[in-house]
């Protein structure tokens, strides 16, 4: 059985729009986390999965200072439907430009209806199929300077794994910098190698994972693939292995091809080093600012301060900024004589910021026993997802209130006296008398992981 694309589809996606002025990278995203029976027990999975790759391009990418557009388009729940996703893909791809990139990221079953030929169909939410191979043909067909396709599929979800996602810090800005624009080609890549399953938990697929945390640490494909696969290979056969099950076959993601490393990107080399490169002579506007992230706003805030010399207190932001050759922090300094345009702009990307939840970090912390309640340190954690950049220069105490603000959201009765004397100053916290695991959603699921890994790193959870 094989199920092609309509001819149409492929020759539109042959004959894309030509090229804009402005480079322009497009997010094609499908989740599949509305399937039906048993199918539906990757459902959560998928969910974690979106959680992650959204977050990649709402904290990460950077319009303003590298100089060009971001266009997504996501394709999930009950409408990835095989109809819908095609139908949708055409449509999206018909303005992608010479000069572009185009993202595609498929998450949800897979089938291989004949073993010997090897190849794999994907199966949209009402169980149709369509080939992985002709779809990776349409792409690789289109007339822009790389393509990305990967795809997390046909999971099986084993009880009592745990999915690690590697143990160094991560630098996400530079590296997803080189990604997407420093390179051409067409990186394909998929979950596993012909015949095999791949593997997953209801934090995520064995891939994404892996793949979202080392697209924040390398700056090529080649070294994102090597790094992702190889850890997903070893652990999937450790844990096969823990369980007892050694007659089941591991997981080794395929590529089949990486694109290539191009060198440095000619258009805005400065994209490396700010988050608005003129936020310090001109006034911003509201529609710019509205479309990033928390991150991206909590560091183009700070940026105009840094340009100072301002001294950071924060160790994330001394970090971040450390890491750029134009910051040098003048030791104490914090008194910038800043201009009113400067004092505007910073005005203004706070309020953005309050309106959706922020700020980033709260810059009032208090612990248990420090007196009034000052605000969550991320009081948005229920409905933005964090990450590594930040949490892994957090102190344990932080980690433990940072994660506990979640369950408190929930209502969680705490053993400690000491969270408990500190959530009841929340106005939020209304104490439950249940300890069953609250009903987290798909983002909370994913922060409680991610806290959790790094608190492991760090030795363990903090006691209070």
């Amino acid at each position: 059985m094989k199920l092609l694309f309509p001819l149409t589809l492929l020759l539109l996606l042959i004959s894309a729009a030509p090229a804009k002025a402005e480079r322009t990278i497009h997010v094609f995203t499908v989740f599949c986390n509305a399937y039906e029976g048993a199918g539906g027990a990757i459902n959560d999975g998928v969910s974690a999965d979106k959680v992650m790759i959204e977050n990649l391009f709402k904290s990460y990418f950077s319009p303003q200072s590298w100089g060009v557009q971001l266009r997504q388009q996501s394709v999930e729940g009950s409408a990835a439907t095989r109809e819908q996703i095609l139908t949708n893909f055409e449509a999206f791809t018909r303005t992608v430009g010479p000069e572009d990139t185009l993202y595609v990221h498929f998450s949800g079953h897979g089938v291989i209806p004949d073993a010997a030929a090897g190849e794999q169909f994907l199966q949209a939410v009402d169980e149709q199929l369509f080939s992985r191979k002709v779809w990776a043909e349409a792409i690789d067909a289109l007339p822009c300077r790389l393509k990305i396709l990967i795809t997390d599929c046909c999971s099986t979800y084993p009880e009592g794994f745990v999915v690690a996602e590697g143990d160094e810090d991560v630098e996400p800005w530079k590296n997803l910098y080189s990604l997407l624009l420093e390179h051409e080609g067409f990186v394909n890549i998929t979950a596993a190698s012909p015949g095999q399953p791949a593997y997953g938990t209801e934090f995520g697929g064995f891939l994404t994972i892996n793949l979202e945390s080392d697209m924040q640490r390398f700056s090529t494909w080649e070294k994102v693939f090597a790094s992702a696969s190889s850890r997903v290979a070893v652990e999937t056969k450790e844990q096969l292995r823990a369980i007892g099950a050694t007659d089941a076959l591991p997981q080794e993601p395929f590529a089949y091809t990486l694109g290539v490393y191009s060198g440095k990107n000619k258009v805005r080399p400065e994209a490396l080093e700010y988050v608005i490169p003129d936020s310090h002579s001109r006034k911003l506007t509201r529609s710019e600012l509205e479309v990033m992230g928390l991150k991206q706003l909590y560091l183009a805030r700070n940026e105009i301060f840094a340009r100072y010399g301002y001294d950071f207190g924060s160790p994330f932001l001394q970090e971040y900024f450390g890491s750029l050759s134009w910051y040098d922090a003048i030791e104490g300094f914090k008194n910038p004589a800043v201009t009113d345009l400067e004092t505007a702009n910073a005005n203004l990307i706070l309020q953005i910021e309050k309106e959706n939840g922020g700020p980033f970090i709260s810059t009032k912390q208090s612990l248990p026993g420090e007196g009034d309640a000052a605000p969550d340190i991320f009081s948005w954690s229920s409905e933005q997802s964090l990450s590594r950049s930040v949490l892994q220069n957090l102190t344990p105490q932080q980690l433990s209130i940072a994660r506990n603000e979640i369950y408190a959201r929930h209502g969680y009765p705490f053993s400690s006296p000491a969270l408990q004397r500190h959530f009841a100053k929340k106005p939020y916290y209304v104490r439950s008398s249940s300890k069953a695991e609250p009903d987290f959603n798909a983002v909370e699921k994913h922060n409680l992981w991610l806290i959790r890994k790094i608190e492991r790193l760090n030795g363990g959870a903090y006691s209070w």
